[in-house]
């Protein structure tokens, strides 16, 4: 969505009344959205401007959007030219979606123009002598090319639009009435956007595993269709033992007499001519073994999947109706059924810039749960990251990995300790054992003795997490581990 001129209009006259106001900070936001705080007669006021795809507008804002990790390119030299420079004029060009804020400071006037034509739009400052000095992104069309040190150009005409009434009301009350409409209607699309977003994310892995249930559903299906064939060569063995003395070797079948219920049968029985009736015989049975053996264990593996099929399509049916702020409950429950979204990728590490001394995994519930490297590693994790009330974990009596789960001085949910307790002891020397005792403290109660060997501490007020290991668990943990292609 982009704001008309009609709607670009009526915004333009209420800031009017921000003629004369100083910039006091300045602020970019996004590669082509910045803010500007305003301190004039009445107040401070904050006046955003966004030529982002999708997002086009201009208003007084009441929040300030979130920074960038880094800051844009353009914001140190936007800064240098305007903070101090007082606000002299706010301009919209007729018919058009073009805006331009007029300034005057002790170098001279400068003008941001504003350019709020959706997909292309752009801002640039721009100098006395109309020369561009920054703009937020290259601009090149026919007939037209901004970059620095070229003269300004105004974007092609727009066609002549017939009138339109504003797409939402002026907010009552409000001391900038059609800024805070044009405010709270981003707002409920930005909210829109994110549950659209939001759903996707937790959608596309749902499905899949979704997809890979029934496809497992139906890879046992033809296993359990192959239970009443070895019905067939357990007859077929019984046959041969009971007339081992009337099969010739050699033959490619035989033909023998089966006693039923309702009288003798003539069965055909096909032989290996390579094995003695025997060892036929005993073919016959160790198919037959095998299958019925499996038997069981394709039961309870198709229960176990259809139980699982079943819990992924009723969380997808919950994803649908759940609101943005009950996202995290249902991407939670993803995760529990191993079918959360993987971890975003993050910045690539230099290869001159040293791997951190821990290993990051993800609790069901996003908690970061962090593993050491090494001995060394240990004491760093242990005593210079970990905060005191983070929540330390290590395998009873063993050499192993310091575990620590970062959870803000909050209570640890119970799943996030099992997870970490699961690392605890998939990093130690008693990997792979049925059954293990995990030590649980908080960082600031384990200690460091003097002349101690790296990894060695000592802790209290520990209380024993006595662990059945779960190795769907630890799979789900591995198979997330964030940054692992980097380590």
């Amino acid at each position: 969505m982009s704001l008309t001129a009609d709607e670009l209009a009526l915004v333009v006259e209420e800031l009017q009344a921000l003629r004369g106001a100083r910039v006091d900070a300045v602020r970019v936001h996004a590669e082509r959205a910045l803010t500007l705080e305003l301190h004039g007669r009445a107040c401070g006021v904050l006046l955003l401007l966004s030529a982002e795809p999708e997002v086009t507008r201009l208003h007084v804002a009441s929040t300030r959007p979130p920074q960038p990790e880094a800051p844009f390119a353009w914001q140190a030299p936007l800064r240098q030219a305007l903070e101090g420079a007082r606000l002299e004029a706010v301009e919209l060009q007729a018919g058009d979606r073009v805006v331009t804020l007029r300034f005057e400071r002790a170098g001279g006037p400068l003008r941001l123009v504003a350019e709020l034509t959706g997909r292309h739009g752009n801002l640039a400052l721009v100098d006395a002598g109309g020369l561009v000095r920054f703009q937020a992104s290259r601009a090149v069309t026919a007939g037209r090319r901004l970059a620095p040190g070229l003269p300004w150009s105004p974007p092609p005409p727009a066609p002549p639009a017939a009138p339109r009434a504003p797409r939402f009301p002026p907010v009552a009350g409000a001391p900038f009435p059609w800024s805070a409409a044009v405010e709270r209607r981003y707002a409920e699309l930005e909210a829109e956007r994110a549950l659209a977003e939001g759903r996707r994310r937790l959608r596309e892995p749902l499905r899949a595993a979704a997809a890979r249930s029934r496809r497992a559903l139906e890879k046992l299906a033809d296993e359990a269709a192959r239970v009443p064939v070895a019905e067939a060569d357990r007859r077929a063995g019984d046959l041969l033992k009971a007339n081992l003395h009337a099969v010739p070797r050699g033959a490619r079948q035989v033909k023998l007499t089966e006693w039923t219920a309702e009288g003798p049968v003539e069965v055909r029985v096909a032989l290996d001519p390579a094995l003695t009736p025997r060892q036929n015989m005993e073919r016959c049975y160790k198919r037959f073994k095998r299958i019925a053996e499996s038997a069981a264990r394709v039961e309870a593996r198709t229960a176990e999947v259809r139980t699982r099929l079943v819990s992924l399509e009723a969380v997808l049916a919950r994803l649908e109706v759940t609101p943005l702020e009950g996202l995290a409950a249902v991407e939670r429950e993803a995760r529990r059924l191993t079918a959360g979204p993987r971890a975003a990728p993050r910045p690539r590490r230099r290869r001159d810039q040293p791997l951190p001394p821990y290993r990051t995994f993800r609790s069901v519930s996003g908690l970061a749960l962090l593993v050491g490297r090494g001995a060394a590693e240990n004491d760093q994790l242990t005593l210079q990251v970990a905060r005191g009330n983070d929540l330390w974990l290590h395998a009873r009596g063993q050499v192993g990995a310091h575990v620590v789960i970062r959870s803000g001085g909050q209570p640890a949910d119970q799943e996030a300790l099992l997870d970490a307790a699961h690392l605890a002891a998939h990093f130690s020397d008693v990997r792979g054992e049925p059954q293990v005792e995990v030590a649980c403290t908080r960082a600031k109660y384990v200690k460091k003795g003097r002349g101690a060997a790296p990894g060695a501490v000592t802790y209290s007020q520990e209380r024993m997490l006595h662990l059945r290991l779960e190795p769907d668990r630890i799979a789900r943990l591995l198979a997330d581990e964030e940054g692992a292609a980097e380590s």
